[in-house]
C-alpha cells in the first residue's frame, strides 16, 4: 500500500487537501492536488503554502467528527 506523504505528515491536512481538491475552485483544487501528489523531495517545498491556504480557506476544513476520528487513528497507530 502506498501512503501519501501528507498522510504521514499531517492526517488532518490530508483531509483538507482531499476536500479542497474535490470541491475547490480551479486554483484551490490545483494547489490541493499538487499537495496530494508531491513526492518526498517536493512535499517539504509546498507544505508551508498548504498550511497557509488551509488557514485562508477554512471551508474545506474537516468536520470535528472527522478530526476526532483522525486523531484516534493516529493515537492507535502511534
Amino acid at each position: 500500500m502506498t501512503y501519501l506523504i501528507a498522510q504521514n505528515d499531517d492526517p488532518e491536512l490530508l483531509e483538507w487537501l482531499a476536500k479542497a481538491n474535490q470541491f475547490g475552485g480551479s486554483f484551490i483544487s490545483s494547489i490541493a492536488r499538487a499537495g496530494l501528489v508531491a513526492d518526498h523531495e517536493n512535499y517539504p517545498l509546498i507544505r508551508p503554502l498548504l498550511i497557509e491556504m488551509r488557514k485562508k480557506y477554512p471551508a474545506y476544513e474537516p468536520s470535528d467528527a472527522v478530526k476526532q476520528e483522525v486523531r484516534q487513528k493516529a493515537h492507535y497507530q502511534g
